[in-house]
């Protein structure tokens, strides 16, 4: 009788752990995704910040050069200067003059990520003014701006004061690594960083 007993009890260990086999191989493909999915959020939101540190860096050095020529006219260099320099914050190596150190990059594929750089200004009587006035300066003529001039005015209620801002934008197709299999398409990251511009800031004329 005692050895019936002990025969069920290792009968019943047996499946017991037959069991917890069955639903760990059951469960680890959806623990696998799930911790996958986290570590590549970490790298996007990695790279996200990365990008958000170069339009700031851009836009704060450019905010004190004047996007127009002295007959009022859009200056090209300014534009294509602050698109360059995000550019350049990205991938060091595409900045003039490196000496051979790259520490990270982030490398822009020129066939389908851009730099834009817009400039808008802004006054009660006037409204708003985006420039260069041919449209959005964009680095390698792959996107559009994400920020249309409503959504700039908008931000401008009655009685503002006039004002002048820069718009550095960078848009990144990011390939995740370790979900490649399941995102079949690119995930399109879009950092940007809005700075005064007193230099395109109108100016009051009086009555």
């Amino acid at each position: 009788m005692l050895f019936m007993k002990d025969k069920q009890k290792k009968i019943g260990q047996r499946k017991s752990r037959a069991q917890s086999l069955v639903e760990f191989a059951i469960t680890l493909p959806v623990l696998l995704l799930l911790f996958s999915g986290l570590v590549e959020f970490g790298f996007a939101l990695n790279y996200y910040l990365s990008l958000l540190d170069a339009t700031r860096e851009s836009a704060r050095y450019y905010s004190n050069f004047d996007p127009f020529l002295p007959d009022g006219t859009d200056d090209p260099a300014f534009y294509r200067g602050a698109a360059e320099e995000a550019f350049a914050n990205l991938d060091p190596t595409q900045r003039p003059g490196n000496s051979g150190y790259q520490g990270r990059r982030i490398i822009l594929d020129t066939t389908a990520d851009d730099v834009l750089v817009t400039v808008f200004s802004w006054s009660e009587d006037g409204g708003l003014i985006r420039y260069p006035t041919a449209g959005t300066f964009r680095l390698f003529d792959n996107s559009t701006s994400k920020f249309t001039d409503a959504m700039i005015a908008s931000q401008f209620p009655s009685g503002s004061p006039n004002a002048g801002l820069v718009l550095v934008e960078v848009h990144y197709h990011y390939n995740p690594i370790l979900t490649r299999l399941f995102l079949q398409e690119p995930l399109l990251l879009r950092a940007h960083t809005i700075m005064p511009l007193s230099a395109a800031e109108p100016v009051e004329t009086g009555p």
